[in-house]
C-alpha cells in the first residue's frame, strides 16, 4: 500500500538513458496536460510554423507564471512563423533537460532544440523533492539500488540524504548531458545550442556590488565561475554557446528584481520580458541555429 501511494504521489515516471526516474505531475506543477508550465501544445507545429523546444530549469520555467517567462516573450517578438515550446522544469539538472527531451521533446517535431543551461545545471538534481510545492526528483547515482524500481525507496532515500546535502559541481556528468543532446540533434538533423543563463544580479560587473545585490559574499564569483566553464564545455563538444551576461548588463543589477523580493537570481517578469527579445534577435540573427530557411 505505501508503494502504491508513493508511485501516484510521483506521477508519470520516466526511465531516461542512465536508468534513474523524474517526474511530472498535470495540475501541479504545470499548467497544461503533460505537466508543465505552458498552454497546451498540438502534437504537431502548424504549417509554415518553426517550433523550437526549450529545455531547462526554473530560470526558464517562470516563477511568475506561464505567460510571463521569456520564452513566450521571444516567441511574441519572432513573429507567427515561430513557435517557443517551454519543456522546462523549476530544480532540474541537465540529465532531467535530457530525459525531457527524450520523453516529451522528439514527439513534438522541434525545428531547434534550445538548452537553456543555468549555472547550478553543475549540481546534478539528487534530492527527493525540490521547490514549493514539493516536485518529486531525481536520487543521484549513489545509494539504494531499490529506487530503481520502488517509488518508496526513492522518497526514503531523499528524506534521508536531505539532511546531509551540499552541492558538488560535477563538469563531467553535465558535459555528458550536453554531448548526448548534441549527438542526439545532429542524428535528426535538428540545430541545437545553449543560452547560457546567468543571475540577473551579474548586471553588476563588479564583484562587490554583486555580491551586495545577491545577499551573500562569494556568490556572484562562483556563479561567474560556473558559467565560463560551461561555455568552455560546450564550446569543447562543438555546441554553440550564447552567454546572457551582456544582456544583464544592459541595465543596472536591480532593474530586474521581482517586485518585492530579493530574490537575486530569477529575473522579474519585466527581466523575462527583456531577456526574451534578446534571444528573439538570437535566434533570428544566427543561420546556423537553424533560423534561415
Amino acid at each position: 500500500m505505501a508503494e502504491a501511494w508513493a508511485r501516484h504521489a510521483d506521477g508519470d515516471l520516466v526511465f531516461p538513458k542512465d536508468g534513474r526516474r523524474f517526474s511530472t505531475r498535470p495540475g501541479t506543477h504545470g499548467t497544461n496536460r503533460l505537466g508543465l508550465h505552458d498552454r497546451e501544445i498540438a502534437p504537431e507545429p502548424a504549417p509554415g510554423v518553426r517550433r523550437v523546444v526549450v529545455l531547462g530549469d526554473s530560470m526558464t520555467w517562470g516563477t511568475a507564471g506561464p505567460d510571463a517567462t521569456w520564452t513566450r516573450a521571444a516567441e511574441t517578438a519572432l513573429g507567427p512563423s515561430w513557435e517557443l515550446v517551454n519543456l522546462s522544469h523549476y530544480g532540474y539538472d541537465a540529465h532531467q533537460a535530457l530525459a525531457t527531451l527524450d520523453r516529451l521533446g522528439w514527439a513534438l517535431h522541434p525545428a531547434q532544440v534550445v538548452y537553456a543551461a543555468y549555472v547550478n545545471d553543475l549540481v546534478p538534481t539528487e534530492l527527493i523533492t525540490v521547490g514549493d510545492p514539493p516536485m518529486p526528483a531525481w536520487v543521484g547515482p549513489r545509494g539504494n539500488p531499490l529506487r530503481g524500481w520502488s517509488s518508496l525507496a526513492r522518497r526514503v532515500e531523499g528524506a534521508v540524504r536531505v539532511r546531509g546535502f551540499t552541492e558538488r559541481d560535477d563538469p563531467t556528468a553535465w558535459a555528458a548531458a550536453v554531448a548526448t543532446m548534441r549527438d542526439d540533434c545532429a542524428a535528426r538533423g535538428v540545430p541545437f545550442w545553449l543560452l547560457g543563463l546567468v543571475p540577473h544580479v551579474l548586471a553588476e560587473p563588479e564583484l562587490t556590488p554583486c555580491d551586495a545585490a545577491a545577499g551573500a559574499a562569494g556568490r556572484c564569483a562562483t556563479a561567474e565561475a560556473r558559467h565560463r566553464l560551461q561555455e568552455r564545455l560546450a564550446l569543447g563538444l562543438g555546441v554553440p554557446f550564447v552567454s546572457t551576461v551582456p544582456t544583464w548588463r544592459r541595465g543596472p543589477a536591480r532593474s530586474w528584481f521581482p517586485d518585492g523580493s530579493t530574490d537575486w537570481e530569477h529575473p522579474s517578469p519585466a527581466g523575462h520580458a527583456f531577456l526574451g527579445k534578446e534571444v528573439a534577435a538570437m535566434i533570428a540573427a544566427q543561420p546556423e541555429f537553424g533560423a534561415a530557411p
